[in-house]
């Protein structure tokens, strides 16, 4: 019998599946206005899908699966992208890093998720104009126009239709 420590292929679907249980306990909290949970359980899924990409790397998890590799790819994305949506509307949080840094940080990590992997998963042109979205509220919020606009250009490229980057683009066109 293999000792406790080993990871076989059970204990590996049971880490990825705690990582979506978290991430859908965050989208619960958030869409309740949660903000403080939410940012809580995305982290709590974003740790938990860098840890088993950790493994990987290390050889403790066989990497033949890519099945496995993309999702973890794909989770690593969406609870990151979903962190820094969080942050943006955690209005209260006072800490030594401002909320808009922290959004900002976690839109960085999770563009990192996609550059791992380049051909593991794709997010959508709708993902990644969300993503950017978001990118680009962190970097007004912490007064660097100049990216901000980079950012939500990128994203209008990528979600021509969606009336909040277009507001957000209008929006940062008048303080640059």
């Amino acid at each position: 019998m293999p000792p406790s420590n080993s990871w076989n292929s059970a204990r590996i679907q049971n880490a990825l599946s705690d990582a979506i249980k978290l991430r859908e306990a965050g989208n619960v909290a958030f869409r309740a206005g949660d903000y403080k949970l939410s940012t809580e359980k995305y982290g709590e899924a974003s740790y938990d899908t860098l840890y088993l990409k950790g493994l990987r790397y290390m050889g403790t998890i066989p990497s033949k699966d890519w099945t496995f590799v993309q999702k973890i790819t794909e989770m690593q994305f969406l609870a990151h992208s979903n962190e820094a949506a969080s942050w943006l509307k955690y209005e209260e949080y006072k800490g030594e890093v401002s909320r808009f840094q922290k959004a900002l940080n976690a839109t960085n990590t999770a563009e990192e998720a996609l550059k791992d992997h380049p051909t593991a998963w794709k997010s959508s042109d709708k993902a990644m104009g969300k993503l950017l979205y978001r990118r680009a509220l962190a970097l007004e919020g912490l007064e660097k126009y100049d990216d901000a606009f980079r950012a939500v250009d990128e994203a209008q490229r990528l979600s021509a239709e969606d009336q909040d980057i277009r507001r957000l683009r209008t929006r940062i066109d008048k303080v640059r």
